[in-house]
């Protein structure tokens, strides 16, 4: 006889989206319990997630993030490294790595992929002292994720209303990176870093990205006029951003250096959410380094 898997289920309870106190009862009736022993823990604050999934990492076979990007980047970057492997049941507001590997946004559906125990091994990144799944950034994308952090409203519409409020008054940065011996300059609305295709909703940053080519992309987005913004919006949208003449990408393959001018800082977000700022930042990519059901 086979041993069962063991699988834990962390749910964060006051993610994005979602009725999470509907996610017990699924996880009773449509998970495989042939395959699969389950427990179901609940995090109770922000990084509860990471400590719960490293505590549980040498003895699970699976770690499952029921939330939104935030709770997956916590759990996930927990396991980086490890055989225990990371699955995701959506809850968020955004869901962009989880949109990108086509995990499905119904909770029932995400399960039974789950039952599947299809390993697949994703690279993950690191920047500074941060680890990031999906993507990371430091311009303008960064600025808002800060800022709707500290929002008193959550959800897709209040997110496009706090981007147009500060779009207005957001000073683009300049960027001096050093990668492979050589050292460029941009001025920038946006600067960002995508292992994945997109933030979440479907908009999509870097549609090129894979998360299993072993390298990132590198991601500079002009100033443009406002009047321009709906045009943009539908690149995004549509995938196409990256035929844009204000889009312009690098390939990342080993650890390169981004630095603002002197005595500037910019805000930082890792798969979304706010993590400081720093007036310097190092990224690396961490081939293959997670393991995603």
């Amino acid at each position: 006889m086979v041993a069962k898997k063991k699988i834990v289920f962390l749910i964060n309870p006051i993610s994005g989206v979602g009725k999470k106190n509907t996610i017990p009862p699924l996880i009773e009736k449509y998970l495989d319990h042939t395959t699969y022993d389950y427990l179901v823990e609940y995090t109770r604050h922000r990084g509860h997630g990471h400590e719960l999934a490293a505590s549980h990492k040498n003895t699970a076979d699976v770690v499952a993030a029921v939330g939104g990007d935030g709770s997956v980047n916590e759990i996930g970057s927990a396991l980086i490294g490890s055989n225990c492997a990371l699955a995701i049941i959506p809850c968020g507001s955004g869901n962009g790595l989880a949109r990108h590997a086509k995990i499905p946004l119904n909770f029932t559906d995400a399960i039974k992929r789950i039952n599947a125990f299809q390993i697949q091994k994703i690279d993950a990144g690191k920047v500074n002292n941060h680890f990031f799944l999906g993507t990371c950034g430091f311009g303008f994308d960064a600025h808002v994720a800060k800022k709707f952090d500290e929002y008193h409203k959550r959800g897709f519409l209040s997110y496009i209303k706090l981007v147009m409020r500060e779009y207005k008054k957001y000073i683009p940065q300049n960027f001096t990176v050093h990668a492979g011996g050589h050292t460029f300059k941009r001025t920038a609305l946006m600067c960002s870093v995508a292992n994945s295709s997109q933030f979440g909703n479907g908009f999509t940053i870097s549609p090129l990205s894979d998360l299993q080519d072993g390298k990132f992309e590198l991601i500079f987005l002009k100033e443009f006029p406002w009047y321009r913004t709906p045009g943009l919006a539908l690149r995004f949208f549509r995938g196409t951003v990256h035929r844009s003449p204000l889009f312009e990408s690098f390939e990342i393959t080993n650890t390169i250096t981004i630095q603002l001018d002197p005595d500037m800082a910019a805000s930082l977000h890792v798969d979304g959410e706010p993590a400081g700022s720093d007036s310097s930042f190092e990224i690396s990519v961490i081939n293959a380094g997670l393991n995603l059901i």
